[in-house]
């Protein structure tokens, strides 16, 4: 048990593959994040899209300034323009928009019954993916027109601009979309490699054109990512330990790492090496599984969109040196001894509930006692005389056994009754108590970082306040108590 506690700990604080800990931007008053991007001019600003707000910061997320709130819609897709500055770029289930600084013009809206899915833009040309095909325009002209050749009701999830073509990924595989408004069709979803049947199951979520290698595309799926060596002219699975069935929810690449995919879902955060096939995920720091996307800035710092907020990672710059693990300990008590003081305080203990069962074996041995103190009443009779005597007051004792519950006893239903909501009510606690210890500990981590501001520390010691008091609810100031306890042997 300690082997693995210490395990658990070691993995928990230590950098992975040289990760320093995720930390959550808290300057943002949304915390469902759905989007993420850097501009490409500028590393210090960041646009982050929330479900029906955008957010711009132009000190890297010391400060967020809400530019616009989206009414009835829900964004979607937001990307900002590679050729000119202070251009991003606004897909919502309903519209698709452009700012410019603080200028929002709307662009174009969906028909009826017609959801927005993606959108890019090539050359001067914009294109919106929607439920129901794809729109085009010159983004001088804005006179929209619908591509033709597709199936009835293709679903656009994503559109990546590639050379002088577009490519596509739908619920019916990957189409190629070329200038002159040629439409090929070059990967069908298929339930296996081998079959000849479309698979009904999986959605083609993303594509994504290799930063180093234009002919190498990334096409991420509900079950996977497959990949194309020339152009989408042949496609093949990726098979790596970990992230073969993997949900994929968007790909990111960085150019301080070749041959390195970072890949975001409902199950985490994962950085894939593709050279040695090996992939391993990354949580330190991250409040939430459910991570939407993932954007690297230029010096190759991460920013993270999840349902819980606002991530970013230092991954290639420089920071402070890294606290050990026993610095981080000392004076913390185990986790085991805080979950067992958690569980006895708030009476969910399993030795709660093996007493019960205990004490019930012994239950058929002992006889059901009754007693009653009341007056005795005769009757005499005979052929011509009936008659009634009441004597004295007097007491009464009797016992009675249930022999078949030395077999079978029916508050043993009640008992398994009770211990399922107690083992479920236990469970509860248990996580909580896990995530709320171990955020403890990584929050006293970086509030030793010399790195960091004054108004930093301030906010992550108070955070470290919030946490210890949690703990305290569960475990009735028993957190506390030992910590002092610990503090007066040093």
């Amino acid at each position: 048990m300690r082997k693995f506690l210490l395990a658990f700990l070691l993995t928990a604080l230590l950098p992975l593959n040289t990760f320093a800990i995720f930390r959550i931007i808290e300057k943002i008053e949304d915390v469902r994040i759905k989007r993420v991007e850097v501009s490409p001019f500028d590393d210090n600003v960041i646009y982050v899209g929330a479900r029906n707000a955008l957010f711009i910061s132009r000190d890297k997320g010391a400060t967020f300034r809400k530019v616009y709130v989206f009414t009835d819609e829900e964004l979607t897709h937001l990307f900002a323009d590679q050729r000119l500055v202070d251009i991003l770029y606004i897909a919502t289930t309903r519209r698709f928009y452009r700012i410019n600084k603080d200028t929002v013009e709307r662009l174009y809206s969906a028909p009826e019954e017609t959801v927005i899915l993606s959108s890019a833009k090539y050359n001067e040309n914009i294109y919106i993916g929607t439920s129901d095909g794809v729109y085009v325009a010159n983004e001088n002209v804005l006179k929209w027109r619908k591509v033709s050749g597709f199936d009835a009701r293709v679903q656009i999830y994503f559109i990546e601009p590639g050379q002088k073509k577009m490519y596509l990924a739908t619920s019916r595989g990957v189409y190629i979309l070329y200038e002159n408004d040629t439409l090929e069709r070059v990967y069908v979803l298929r339930d296996k490699e081998t079959s000849g049947e479309e698979e009904s199951g999986i959605s083609a979520n993303v594509i994504k054109v290799d930063i180093f290698n234009k002919d190498k595309v990334w096409l991420g799926t509900s079950r996977g990512v497959i990949f194309s060596n020339d152009a989408g002219r042949t496609w093949e699975k990726l098979y790596i330990g970990g992230i073969d069935n993997l949900n994929v929810y968007s790909i990111a690449q960085t150019a301080l790492e070749k041959d390195t995919l970072y890949i975001s879902g409902p199950k985490g955060f994962f950085r894939a090496d593709v050279a040695n096939k090996r992939s391993v995920q990354i949580f330190e720091g991250l409040s939430s599984c459910e991570i939407f996307w993932s954007v690297f800035s230029g010096v190759g710092e991460i920013y993270v969109a999840t349902a819980q907020g606002l991530f970013m990672n230092e991954y290639f710059t420089p920071s402070a040196p890294v606290a050990s693990v026993e610095t981080i300990l000392a004076g913390e008590p185990p986790i085991a001894e805080i979950q067992q003081a958690a569980l006895r305080y708030n009476e969910v203990h399993p030795d709660k509930i093996r007493k019960w069962r205990n004490a019930l074996k012994f239950r058929g041995l002992f006889p059901t006692f009754s007693l009653d103190y009341d007056k005795t009443v005769s009757v005499y009779q005979s052929a011509t005389v009936d008659r009634a005597y009441v004597g004295p007051r007097d007491w009464g004792a009797s016992f009675s056994w249930n022999i078949g519950d030395l077999v079978w006893n029916t508050y043993e239903d009640d008992i398994d009754t009770r211990s399922r909501l107690n083992t479920q009510l236990r469970l509860d606690i248990l996580d909580e108590i896990n995530r709320v210890y171990f955020e403890r500990l990584r929050i006293k981590r970086e509030i030793v970082r010399s790195s960091l501001s004054e108004e930093e520390v301030f906010q992550k010691s108070l955070r470290l306040q919030e946490l210890t008091a949690i703990i305290d609810g569960y475990t009735g100031g028993y957190f506390s108590k030992k910590q002092e306890l610990a503090n007066e042997k040093k």
